[in-house]
C-alpha cells in the first residue's frame, strides 16, 4: 500500500484511489460504491483479519458501511477478488499497457494476465479460462471483448448489457425509479418493497424526463464544489502547521525567557549570599580570635599559678608553701569562675540557606513549573439551504441559516438529513442532541442522547 501523500495535485483529472491516493491498479467495488486498488483493499482486509479470528465482515474505508464477506470458503488473502472490478473508473484512466490479473485464477489464488473481458459474466480471463467459458453450454454466447477495450473506452463499459445491478438482489438490474422513494431499484425491489408507491417508473422508458428532474450537470457542479471544499479544508488544514511551529518556537521563548529571569534572580540572590555570608564569616572569625586570645591569656595565668607553687614546693620552707598554696587556692576558684562563663557565653556559629517552600516544591517535582495547553477550536458549521432536498439536486441559490435550540450552548451540527414532509434532522454534537426542523428550518423539537452524534445512517 502506497504511502499517503497530502500534496497530490487536486487539479489532475483522474480518478484516485482514497487509500494510497495513486492511480487505480485494478480497482474492486465494494457493494456500498466505493472503490479502491485491489491491493490497497487486500492488506486492508488483511489488517481487519488479524484482529479477528474468524473476519465475517468489516466496515469501508470511507464511509464505515458494513462489507459481508461473499464467500465464507475463502481465505482472507483473496477475499479482495471477491468484489467486482469497478471497469467504469479503470477505463478513464487511459493507460498505455494494460495489466489485468485473471478473475478466475486470482479466486484460485494464482496471479495470470487476462488476455480477454466476458462482458456478461464481468470477468476477466486468460487465455485457457477463455476457452474454458466459450466451450461451456451456459456462456459460450458471451460477448468477449479485448482488455485494452475495457479500459481505453468508457464506453463499452457503459453498454455493457447486463448494465448496473441493485445492490440488494444479486444479478437484478436496476430498471425502475420509485419517485415516493426517490430510488432505483430492480423488479424485486419492486415487488417488495414498491408495490404500494403510488409513482414507479421504468427507468428505460421515463428516462429522459427522469433526468430533467434529476439534472445530472447540477450534480456535477455539486461535486466539483464539495472537491474545492475539501481542497479548502486541506489548505486550511495545512496553514495550521506553520501556525503550530510558531507557536512551538513561542513556547521555547517564553521558556527561554523565563530561565534568563531566574538565572538573573538566582545571579542576584547568590551575590546577596556571598556578600552577607562573607560579612558574618569576617566578624565572627575576629570574635573568635578575639575570645581565643582570652582564653590564651586565662592560660597562661593559671599556667604561670601552677608553676609559682611548684617552684615554692621545691624551693620553700613549709611556712612559704602554706600561704602561696592557700593563696594558690583561691585563685583556683577564681580560674573556674571564669572558665565556666566562658565556656557559657561561647556559642558555635551555623550559616545555612532557606530556600522558599514554593521553590522546595519544585525541586522535588511535587508541583509543576507550568503545563502545554492544547486547545481546539471548531469552525461553524454554516448550512447550505436548499429550496427542496437533496435528491431533486435543485441547488441553484444558497443562503446560511442559523439554528440553535432552546437552552443549548455553543452548538456544533456535524450531520444533517431530509425527512418526508420537508423536515430536517439536524445533529447537535456538543449537545448531544438531535434536532427536528421544519421546511423552513425553524426549531420543532429535540432528542437528548447518550452519546454525541456525528452523522445519520
Amino acid at each position: 500500500m502506497a504511502a499517503a501523500n497530502p500534496g497530490y495535485d487536486h487539479d489532475m483529472e483522474k480518478p484516485r484511489c482514497p487509500i494510497c491516493f495513486g492511480e487505480f491498479k485494478a480497482p474492486r467495488q465494494l457493494p456500498c460504491n466505493h472503490s479502491f486498488c485491489h491491493g490497497c483493499l487486500e492488506e486492508y482486509i488483511a489488517f481487519k483479519a488479524a484482529k479477528v479470528t474468524e473476519l465475517k465482515e468489516f466496515g469501508c474505508p470511507i464511509c464505515s458501511t458494513t462489507v459481508f464477506i461473499p464467500r465464507k470458503d475463502k481465505t482472507s488473502e483473496v477475499f479482495a477478488s471477491l468484489y467486482p472490478l469497478d471497469l467504469l473508473l479503470q477505463s478513464i484512466e487511459d493507460k498505455d499497457e494494460v495489466h489485468r490479473p485473471c478473475d478466475c485464477c486470482v479466486s484460485d489464488g494464482i496471479s495470470v494476465t487476462a488476455n480477454g473481458f466476458c462482458i456478461v459474466c464481468e470477468e476477466a480471463m486468460c487465455e485457457p479460462c477463455l476457452k474454458v467459458h466459450q466451450r461451456q453450454k451456459v456462456s459460450k454466447d458471451h460477448t468477449i471483448i479485448t482488455i485494452e477495450a475495457t479500459t481505453k473506452k468508457p464506453e463499452n463499459i457503459i453498454n455493457f448489457p447486463k448494465g448496473f445491478h441493485c445492490q440488494e438482489h444479486e444479478g437484478k438490474n436496476l430498471k425502475f425509479y420509485c419517485r415516493d422513494h426517490q430510488i432505483a431499484c430492480c423488479s424485486s425491489c419492486c415487488i417488495v418493497h414498491h408495490r404500494h408507491c403510488g409513482q414507479v417508473l421504468e427507468i428505460a422508458i421515463d428516462a429522459t424526463s427522469l433526468l430533467k428532474e434529476l439534472k445530472p450537470v447540477v450534480v456535477i457542479d455539486e461535486m466539483k464544489k464539495l472537491e474545492n471544499h475539501l481542497i479548502s479544508f486541506e489548505k486550511k488544514n495545512n496553514s495550521n502547521i506553520p501556525d503550530l511551529e510558531s507557536q512551538e518556537q513561542d513556547m521555547v521563548k517564553k521558556i527561554q525567557d523565563i530561565r534568563r529571569k531566574i538565572n538573573g534572580i538566582l545571579d542576584d540572590f547568590e551575590s546577596k549570599v556571598k556578600s552577607e555570608g562573607n560579612g558574618q564569616y569576617k566578624k565572627e572569625t575576629i570574635r573568635i580570635q578575639e575570645e581565643n586570645r582570652a582564653c590564651q591569656a586565662l592560660f597562661n595565668a593559671v599556667r604561670n599559678s601552677r608553676m609559682s607553687l611548684q617552684t615554692v614546693m621545691k624551693h620553700g620552707s613549709d611556712n612559704e608553701i602554706f600561704i602561696i598554696a592557700d593563696r594558690m587556692i583561691s585563685q583556683v576558684k577564681l580560674y573556674y569562675s571564669q572558665i565556666r562563663m566562658k565556656f557559657n557565653e561561647t556559642k558555635a556559629v551555623i550559616l545555612n540557606l532557606e530556600i522558599s517552600s514554593q521553590i522546595k516544591c519544585i525541586l522535588a517535582q511535587q508541583c509543576g513549573i507550568g503545563r502545554l495547553i492544547h486547545r481546539e477550536e471548531c469552525a461553524d458549521f454554516l448550512i447550505a439551504r436548499p429550496e427542496k432536498p437533496f435528491r431533486q439536486y435543485q441547488f441553484m441559490n444558497e443562503e446560511t441559516v442559523e439554528i440553535k435550540g432552546p437552552d443549548d450552548k455553543n452548538p456544533f451540527y456535524t450531520g444533517l438529513t431530509y425527512l418526508q414532509g420537508d423536515e430536517v434532522m439536524l445533529a447537535d454534537c456538543n449537545n448531544k442532541k438531535v434536532l427536528l426542523l421544519n421546511s423552513a428550518y425553524q426549531y420543532l423539537s429535540s432528542l437528548t442522547l447518550q452519546q454525541p452524534p456525528w452523522d445519520f445512517v
